[in-house]
């Protein structure tokens, strides 16, 4: 078997390997930003419904503290979203 023959199957194995790599990276990306997302969304629910003004305030500061967090994992889920390979005939 020739070299150029052997160097071609492997880049078409690794280019199908570093595709997968991208596709579980979105996966890991996704899904702590859904946790995240429901997380806020219990606190949020909790703070509505909360009279007491003393809890409220901790509610308050845990949803601030929260929404950063949200905010950085849905830049990391942007980031997996645009590297995520594009399939043209789907489109």
């Amino acid at each position: 078997m020739k070299a150029s023959i052997i160097n071609k199957i492997l880049n078409e194995e690794l280019i199908r390997l570093n595709e997968f790599r991208m596709t579980k990276e979105f996966k890991k990306a996704t899904e702590q930003y859904q946790d995240l997302m429901v997380k806020q969304q219990q606190l949020q629910k909790k703070f509505v419904t909360e009279k007491n003004k003393g809890k409220r305030e901790i509610l308050k500061k845990k949803l601030i503290e929260l929404h950063y967090k949200v905010k950085k994992a849905e830049v990391n889920f942007n980031k997996a979203l645009k590297g995520e390979p594009v399939d043209i005939e789907e489109l």
